[in-house]
């Protein structure tokens, strides 16, 4: 796939720090931005930010990004909570575990691989953020929202609080191409619970509204100060 007309720029116009988020979260960043086939596009500083029209396309965005200047990249994203998490929680993933594959999930596999964020990068983060403001624990990277429930014992013995479909995609093409990467995300809704539909939901919605720019406002301000 022709690079520009993947991202709508040419690759000597990636910056050294690449934020991947979906396509609803990229206002949260800027409001100027270009579309792609694949992917919108956007400069903020010294960070370049990728919004995915597809999360399937997650992998393929990453191993594109092997001969530009991107040194780190960092996904933010929305996730599921699980266990002690609640609305607008923020998260810094450690391990993420593959369940990418629906039949995998279907058949009950919990035997899968890991991939886990560069401590090296993390640690920069939080020399820059408060570590409290973050939950640092294991995510799933599911391939079914309707089987997830199926795996709660499994969440719980390996220590999983977030639940999503980027994280060890994302950390995986990355360790591919060599790059160091780090997984944030908000908390939208519980698993077995859902999102915000009860009593307060209101009030919640807009928890996780400030949480989502105080998690962006972060990443953006480590991106232009490194």
């Amino acid at each position: 796939m022709d690079f520009k007309k993947y991202f709508c720029t040419v690759e000597k116009n990636i910056r050294p720090n690449c934020i991947i988020c979906q396509s609803f979260d990229i206002s949260t960043f800027t409001d100027k931005t270009s579309s792609g086939l694949f992917v919108k596009y956007a400069d903020a500083g010294n960070a370049t930010i990728i919004a995915l029209k597809n999360n399937f396309l997650a992998g393929d965005t990453i191993l594109h990004l092997e001969h530009t200047k991107c040194k780190n990249i960092f996904l933010f994203g929305r996730c599921g909570g699980f266990g002690s998490t609640e609305y607008g929680d923020l998260i810094a993933v450690d391990k993420a575990y593959n369940l990418e594959s629906f039949s995998k999930m279907l058949n009950c596999d919990k035997n899968p691989e890991y991939y886990r964020s560069s401590k090296g990068l993390l640690s920069d983060f939080y020399k820059k953020n408060c570590r409290e403001n973050l939950m640092e624990t294991n995510s799933a990277c599911v391939g079914s929202l309707a089987l997830e429930s199926n795996f709660s014992d499994w969440f719980r013995e390996k220590e999983i609080s977030a639940v999503d479909m980027e994280s060890s995609i994302i950390l995986s093409a990355a360790k591919r191409i060599k790059r160091n990467a780090v997984c944030f995300m908000y908390v939208t809704d519980l698993v077995g619970r859902g999102f915000t539909t009860d009593i307060g939901a209101e009030s919640l919605k807009r928890k996780i509204v400030a949480s989502r720019k105080k998690l962006a406002d972060m990443i953006l301000r480590f991106c232009n100060e490194k």
